[in-house]
């Protein structure tokens, strides 16, 4: 293959190396490097830390296993849910995710994020609640709309985690206030698109 054909598929066989990985099975950033430039792909760390952040964004479940032996790999199903007592590099840049026994993911995002956070408010699908209660909390000003809706007044910042979230829950949740923050999700999704066109 030429070159330039495989460097537009740098992001499949980015998601194919971490395919063959697991908890007991890390692969390391260098190794990562080594083995997209055996198919004759050239990147930089930041691109590989841009490139799985899309894939986490579809659903992957990759982290970071810290420690001599440690690396990345990808864990149990590809639903985006953390486990207690693990520790997660969220985008490669030392963003670690402290998982305490017991606590739920709310509690731990919501400590990361207090300074950053926002008022948003979600129309929510009603098959969508257990999803939405575990993220944001029971604490929540949750109301009832029309049959099979509900809103959710919640407190979140406007970052890459929480486009993660809502990009997993597909159509079963918007953003209906306020219109900025459904306008910077939008224009997120977009530079994202952006970065693959013509692959």
């Amino acid at each position: 293959m030429a070159k330039s054909y495989n460097q537009k598929g740098k992001i499949l066989y980015l998601e194919r190396i971490l395919q063959g990985t697991g908890e007991n099975h890390t692969v390391s950033m260098q190794e990562i490097l080594d083995e997209l430039t055996e198919q004759g792909i050239s990147a930089e760390r930041k691109s590989i830390y841009d490139d799985m952040e899309v894939l986490r964004l579809f659903g992957m479940d990759i982290r970071y296993k810290r420690g001599k032996s440690g690396g990345y790999y990808l864990a149990g199903k590809a639903n985006g849910q953390t486990s207690a007592n693990e520790q997660e590099t969220v985008d490669g840049q030392c963003a670690v995710k402290e998982q305490r026994e017991a606590e739920p993911v709310w509690v731990i995002e919501r400590k990361q994020s207090q300074k950053e956070e926002k008022q948003i408010k979600l129309l929510c699908e009603e098959a969508a609640r257990p999803q939405v209660q575990r993220w944001f909390g029971p604490q929540v000003q949750y109301k009832e709309k029309e049959l099979g809706y509900f809103t959710a007044v919640v407190q979140t910042a406007e970052d890459p985690e929480f486009y993660g979230w809502l990009t997993r829950m597909g159509k079963s949740v918007h953003i209906a206030k306020p219109k900025k923050a459904g306008q910077a999700y939008r224009d997120y999704l977009k530079s994202l698109a952006r970065e693959y066109k013509g692959i």
